[in-house]
């Protein structure tokens, strides 16, 4: 097996809500994760994987992302966000990101704007949904569009969470874009969900 540079580091998963409260508000942010950056290379971590701090109304705790390119309020600022990044490479320490490519929220303006050829649409049975598939989250994966006769859309988790069509070649060119951009940004990699 070819050796790769995170072969041999220690990673540590931050879970941004509960992990430091720069601000007093009761969600950790990050200012906060800025903050513990010494405490964690004293520790020997050498990786930090951050959970999800993209934009999202949470019905997934982030993991619904209604913009790939935004950092979610709660959390900060994108310039908190290049501070952080900063404040790793000066501790030669990397940056690994939670990224969701399977679906994104409701609220993305991709499902807002009604892209359906960016998701998986498809008419009833019978007046019924298309399939008796089951959601990993329960009930049906299949969601009837509200104002469309006869049409739903699928998704494997919540049904806030609409399946990308990965068949689609533009909706895979959006997402390498949103990647590359992320890497140019000082991103080392993405723990892919």
């Amino acid at each position: 097996m070819e050796r790769k540079w995170w072969h041999d580091k220690i990673a540590c998963q931050l879970y941004p809500k509960s992990y430091q409260d720069s601000d007093g508000d009761g969600i950790g942010d990050l200012k906060g994760i800025i903050s513990r950056l010494d405490y964690l290379k004293e520790l020997g971590i050498d990786m930090v994987w951050l959970s999800p701090i993209y934009a999202s109304p949470f019905v997934d705790q982030g993991y619904d992302i209604s913009d790939y390119y935004k950092i979610a309020p709660e959390f900060g600022t994108m310039e908190d966000f290049e501070e952080l990044v900063a404040g790793l490479k000066a501790r030669n320490m990397h940056l690994i990101m939670d990224l969701v490519l399977n679906h994104c929220s409701d609220q993305h303006e991709w499902f807002q704007k009604a892209l359906k050829d960016y998701f998986y649409f498809r008419k009833g049975k019978n007046g019924k949904a298309p399939s008796n598939y089951r959601s990993y989250f329960g009930g049906s994966m299949w969601e009837p569009v509200p104002g469309w006769e006869d049409l739903y859309y699928y998704h494997s988790f919540a049904r806030e969470q609409p399946d990308l069509n990965w068949y689609n070649p533009a909706v895979t060119r959006e997402l390498y874009q949103m990647i590359n951009w992320w890497a140019e940004k000082g991103v080392d990699g993405f723990r892919i969900d």
